[in-house]
């Protein structure tokens, strides 16, 4: 199965989806920085610098469309435009992506704001193009991560395309242990807060951490920026294996 990604970033949630055998069509990234590690990671991928020129005919048809539209008009640290803001308002650039592609599956991710802040017209403008749509709240310290970072995650696909009547892709969420930690405590959209959230989020991390410190390396800022606007990889990789399974099940 082949793979669109936009907003891709430096790759992170690309990676995941190479982690279980997707293949690259295209790339979508303005960043210089991001874009110049997408080239070198995905050697040869096409990479368009403005998701407004990925249309039907420049980008090639893909099985699944992946993304994490800009946050930064819907998050709680910003002045709360929604998706009227300049940058979120890429979204409707999304939208129409997948209606000119209507790929098999849409991964949509963006912050847990997005819950009060545009979520109903998400999901008005894909039943628009005829997709319907399963979403939920992914902390990523529930994939061993040391920190919360709760994401909104869809996935959305055409009418009455989902697969069998029983499979709903993102159910077995809901009895999500973390990976590798099944005796952890974790409850689906977050974990067990039984203190301040960084902590709860650190208390589940069994591995090394290292907060913020400079190591010299150049283009640190910028990488910190690509790893602070980037899915977390074992998140959407769960959510990719589990699109799989019941695409495999239709098939």
């Amino acid at each position: 199965m082949y793979v669109g990604s936009l907003f891709s970033g430096a790759g992170l949630g690309d990676i995941a989806a190479e982690a279980i055998g997707l293949s690259h069509s295209w790339f979508c990234e303005c960043d210089p920085f991001a874009s110049a590690i997408l080239a070198r990671r995905w050697p040869g991928v096409p990479i368009f610098h403005d998701v407004r020129d990925v249309h039907a005919k420049s980008a090639q048809q893909v099985d699944i469309v992946i993304g994490g539209f800009p946050c930064q008009d819907i998050s709680c640290a910003g002045r709360g435009a929604g998706l009227a803001g300049k940058r979120s308002g890429l979204w409707f650039e999304y939208a129409r992506i997948i209606r000119e592609l209507r790929p098999r599956y849409a991964i949509v991710e963006n912050v847990k704001a997005l819950l009060g802040r545009g979520l109903d017209r998400v999901l008005g403008d894909l039943a628009e193009i005829g997709y319907d749509a399963e979403w939920d709240v992914f902390p990523a310290a529930a994939f061993g991560a040391p920190h919360l970072r709760e994401r909104v995650i869809l996935v959305a696909y055409p009418d009455g395309d989902r697969g069998p009547a029983s499979a709903s892709i993102l159910a077995s969420g809901r009895d999500l242990a973390i990976h590798g930690q099944p005796d952890s405590p974790v409850d689906w959209n977050g974990l067990r807060l039984e203190g301040p959230r960084s902590q709860a989020a650190i208390s589940a991390y069994r591995g090394p951490f290292v907060c913020r410190v400079d190591d010299g390396g150049a283009g640190w800022m910028d990488r910190l920026k690509c790893l602070g606007n980037g899915i977390t990889p074992p998140v959407l990789q769960w959510v990719l294996e589990r699109v799989m399974t019941v695409a495999q099940k239709a098939a």
